[in-house]
């Protein structure tokens, strides 16, 4: 499953860097969402078969919250050195907004504090700044609520919000039946539903509002127990051609299902690619499980997500052009990514598994 999920982080750098000639793969917000149902196996995964009982609960959340916020803190200090050494060179960085008086200095700090606490980055889309204070707003991502959300160092951890609000709950959901799991996904399919018949479609609804997307989160721990159930099945070689047909769609996604830009949530092509993703994980699961070479290209694809936007802003100025762009930060960002791997994550995990083992976990 590895190599899905550095397609798919390759797919969010695409869209930034304006890809290859406009061509983004399936888009990110698409992408972001297949990486929920995909977070959603592997919760269902590790919470059945190695935090298998309810005395492990702790456990899971500081092992999970290691892996989050130690490869999250080292991404935002580097975005900041990078801030503070263009502040001091040139007199002007993101760091701008927080050096002004727009905003109370209360208010100010708040802000900055998102940037630690991670669980919460994505409530800025939801304010706007007038006369000079934080309020609430009915149109999200206008451009004054776009000024409240470049307050976050790094723009695409909201994501990681939705995460970790996931792994608090998910102990409670991903040992469950089936069949409860089903209706709870149902419930959220609602629940999206009925706002989507008020005309609540649109971004930041369509894929960063956390009672949506928990539908996603399911649809994946679905996934694990359809695994479960049926392992030697899933180890078929018809399978690996229902494996297959997911690259092959992200890859295709423009010609074959049509426009990778539009991110509302109910056009069929949309709910074609995610329900293919959720079908198909546990074949490519059961393709993929005892690969080290795919483990470990998995592995890039956290740093290169948190850290591509970095290499972004320090290549503008010197390649020219999207299709020249989108390579060479996709080069630099996957040497990126293998050297954080090699030097440090290797070591955070070796950390959370002695602790795993230690605990008595499988």
């Amino acid at each position: 499953m590895g190599w899905l999920r550095v397609l798919l982080a390759l797919a969010v750098l695409f869209e930034h860097t304006g890809g290859l000639g406009g061509y983004w793969m399936i888009g990110g917000p698409l992408a972001v969402q297949a990486f929920f149902i995909i977070s959603g196996f592997y919760m269902g995964l590790v919470l059945n078969e190695r935090y298998d009982r309810p005395a492990l609960n702790r456990l899971f959340w500081t092992n999970r919250a290691i892996r989050i916020y130690s490869l999250y803190f080292l991404s935002l200090a580097a975005y900041l050195a990078v801030f503070l050494l263009v502040q001091w060179k040139t007199g002007a960085s993101p760091l701008d907004r927080y050096l002004s008086d727009q905003l109370p200095l209360a208010q100010r700090i708040g802000l900055g504090l998102l940037n630690i606490s991670v669980i919460g980055q994505e409530l800025p889309l939801w304010l706007t700044s007038e006369s000079g204070q934080l309020a609430f707003t009915a149109a999200p991502l206008t451009a004054s609520a776009q000024s409240v959300f470049h307050y976050m160092a790094i723009p695409v951890a909201w994501s990681l919000s939705l995460e970790l609000c996931f792994y608090l709950i998910a102990p409670w959901i991903a040992r469950r039946p089936w069949r409860q799991i089903g209706v709870l996904m149902l419930t959220s399919l609602a629940l999206r539903a009925g706002c989507a018949a008020y005309g609540l479609v649109s971004d930041p609804f369509s894929y960063r509002f956390f009672p949506f997307e928990l539908a996603l989160f399911l649809a994946g721990v679905l996934a694990y127990k359809a695994w479960a159930a049926q392992r030697n099945w899933w180890t078929r070689p018809a399978m690996r051609l229902l494996a297959l047909s997911v690259p092959l769609a992200t890859l295709a996604y423009p010609f074959l299902l049509g426009d990778a830009s539009s991110d509302h949530f109910f056009v069929p092509q949309r709910l074609c690619y995610l329900a293919l993703v959720a079908l198909a994980l546990p074949a490519i699961h059961a393709w993929s499980q005892h690969s080290k070479f795919d483990r470990a290209l998995g592995e890039l694809s956290y740093p290169l997500y948190l850290n591509h936007l970095l290499v972004l802003g320090l290549l503008a100025g010197v390649v020219k052009g999207s299709v020249l762009t989108t390579f060479a930060v996709s080069l630099v960002g996957l040497a990126l990514a293998w050297l954080t791997v090699r030097f440090v994550d290797t070591r955070i995990e070796a950390w959370r598994r002695s602790r795993a083992l230690s605990a008595g976990a499988a």
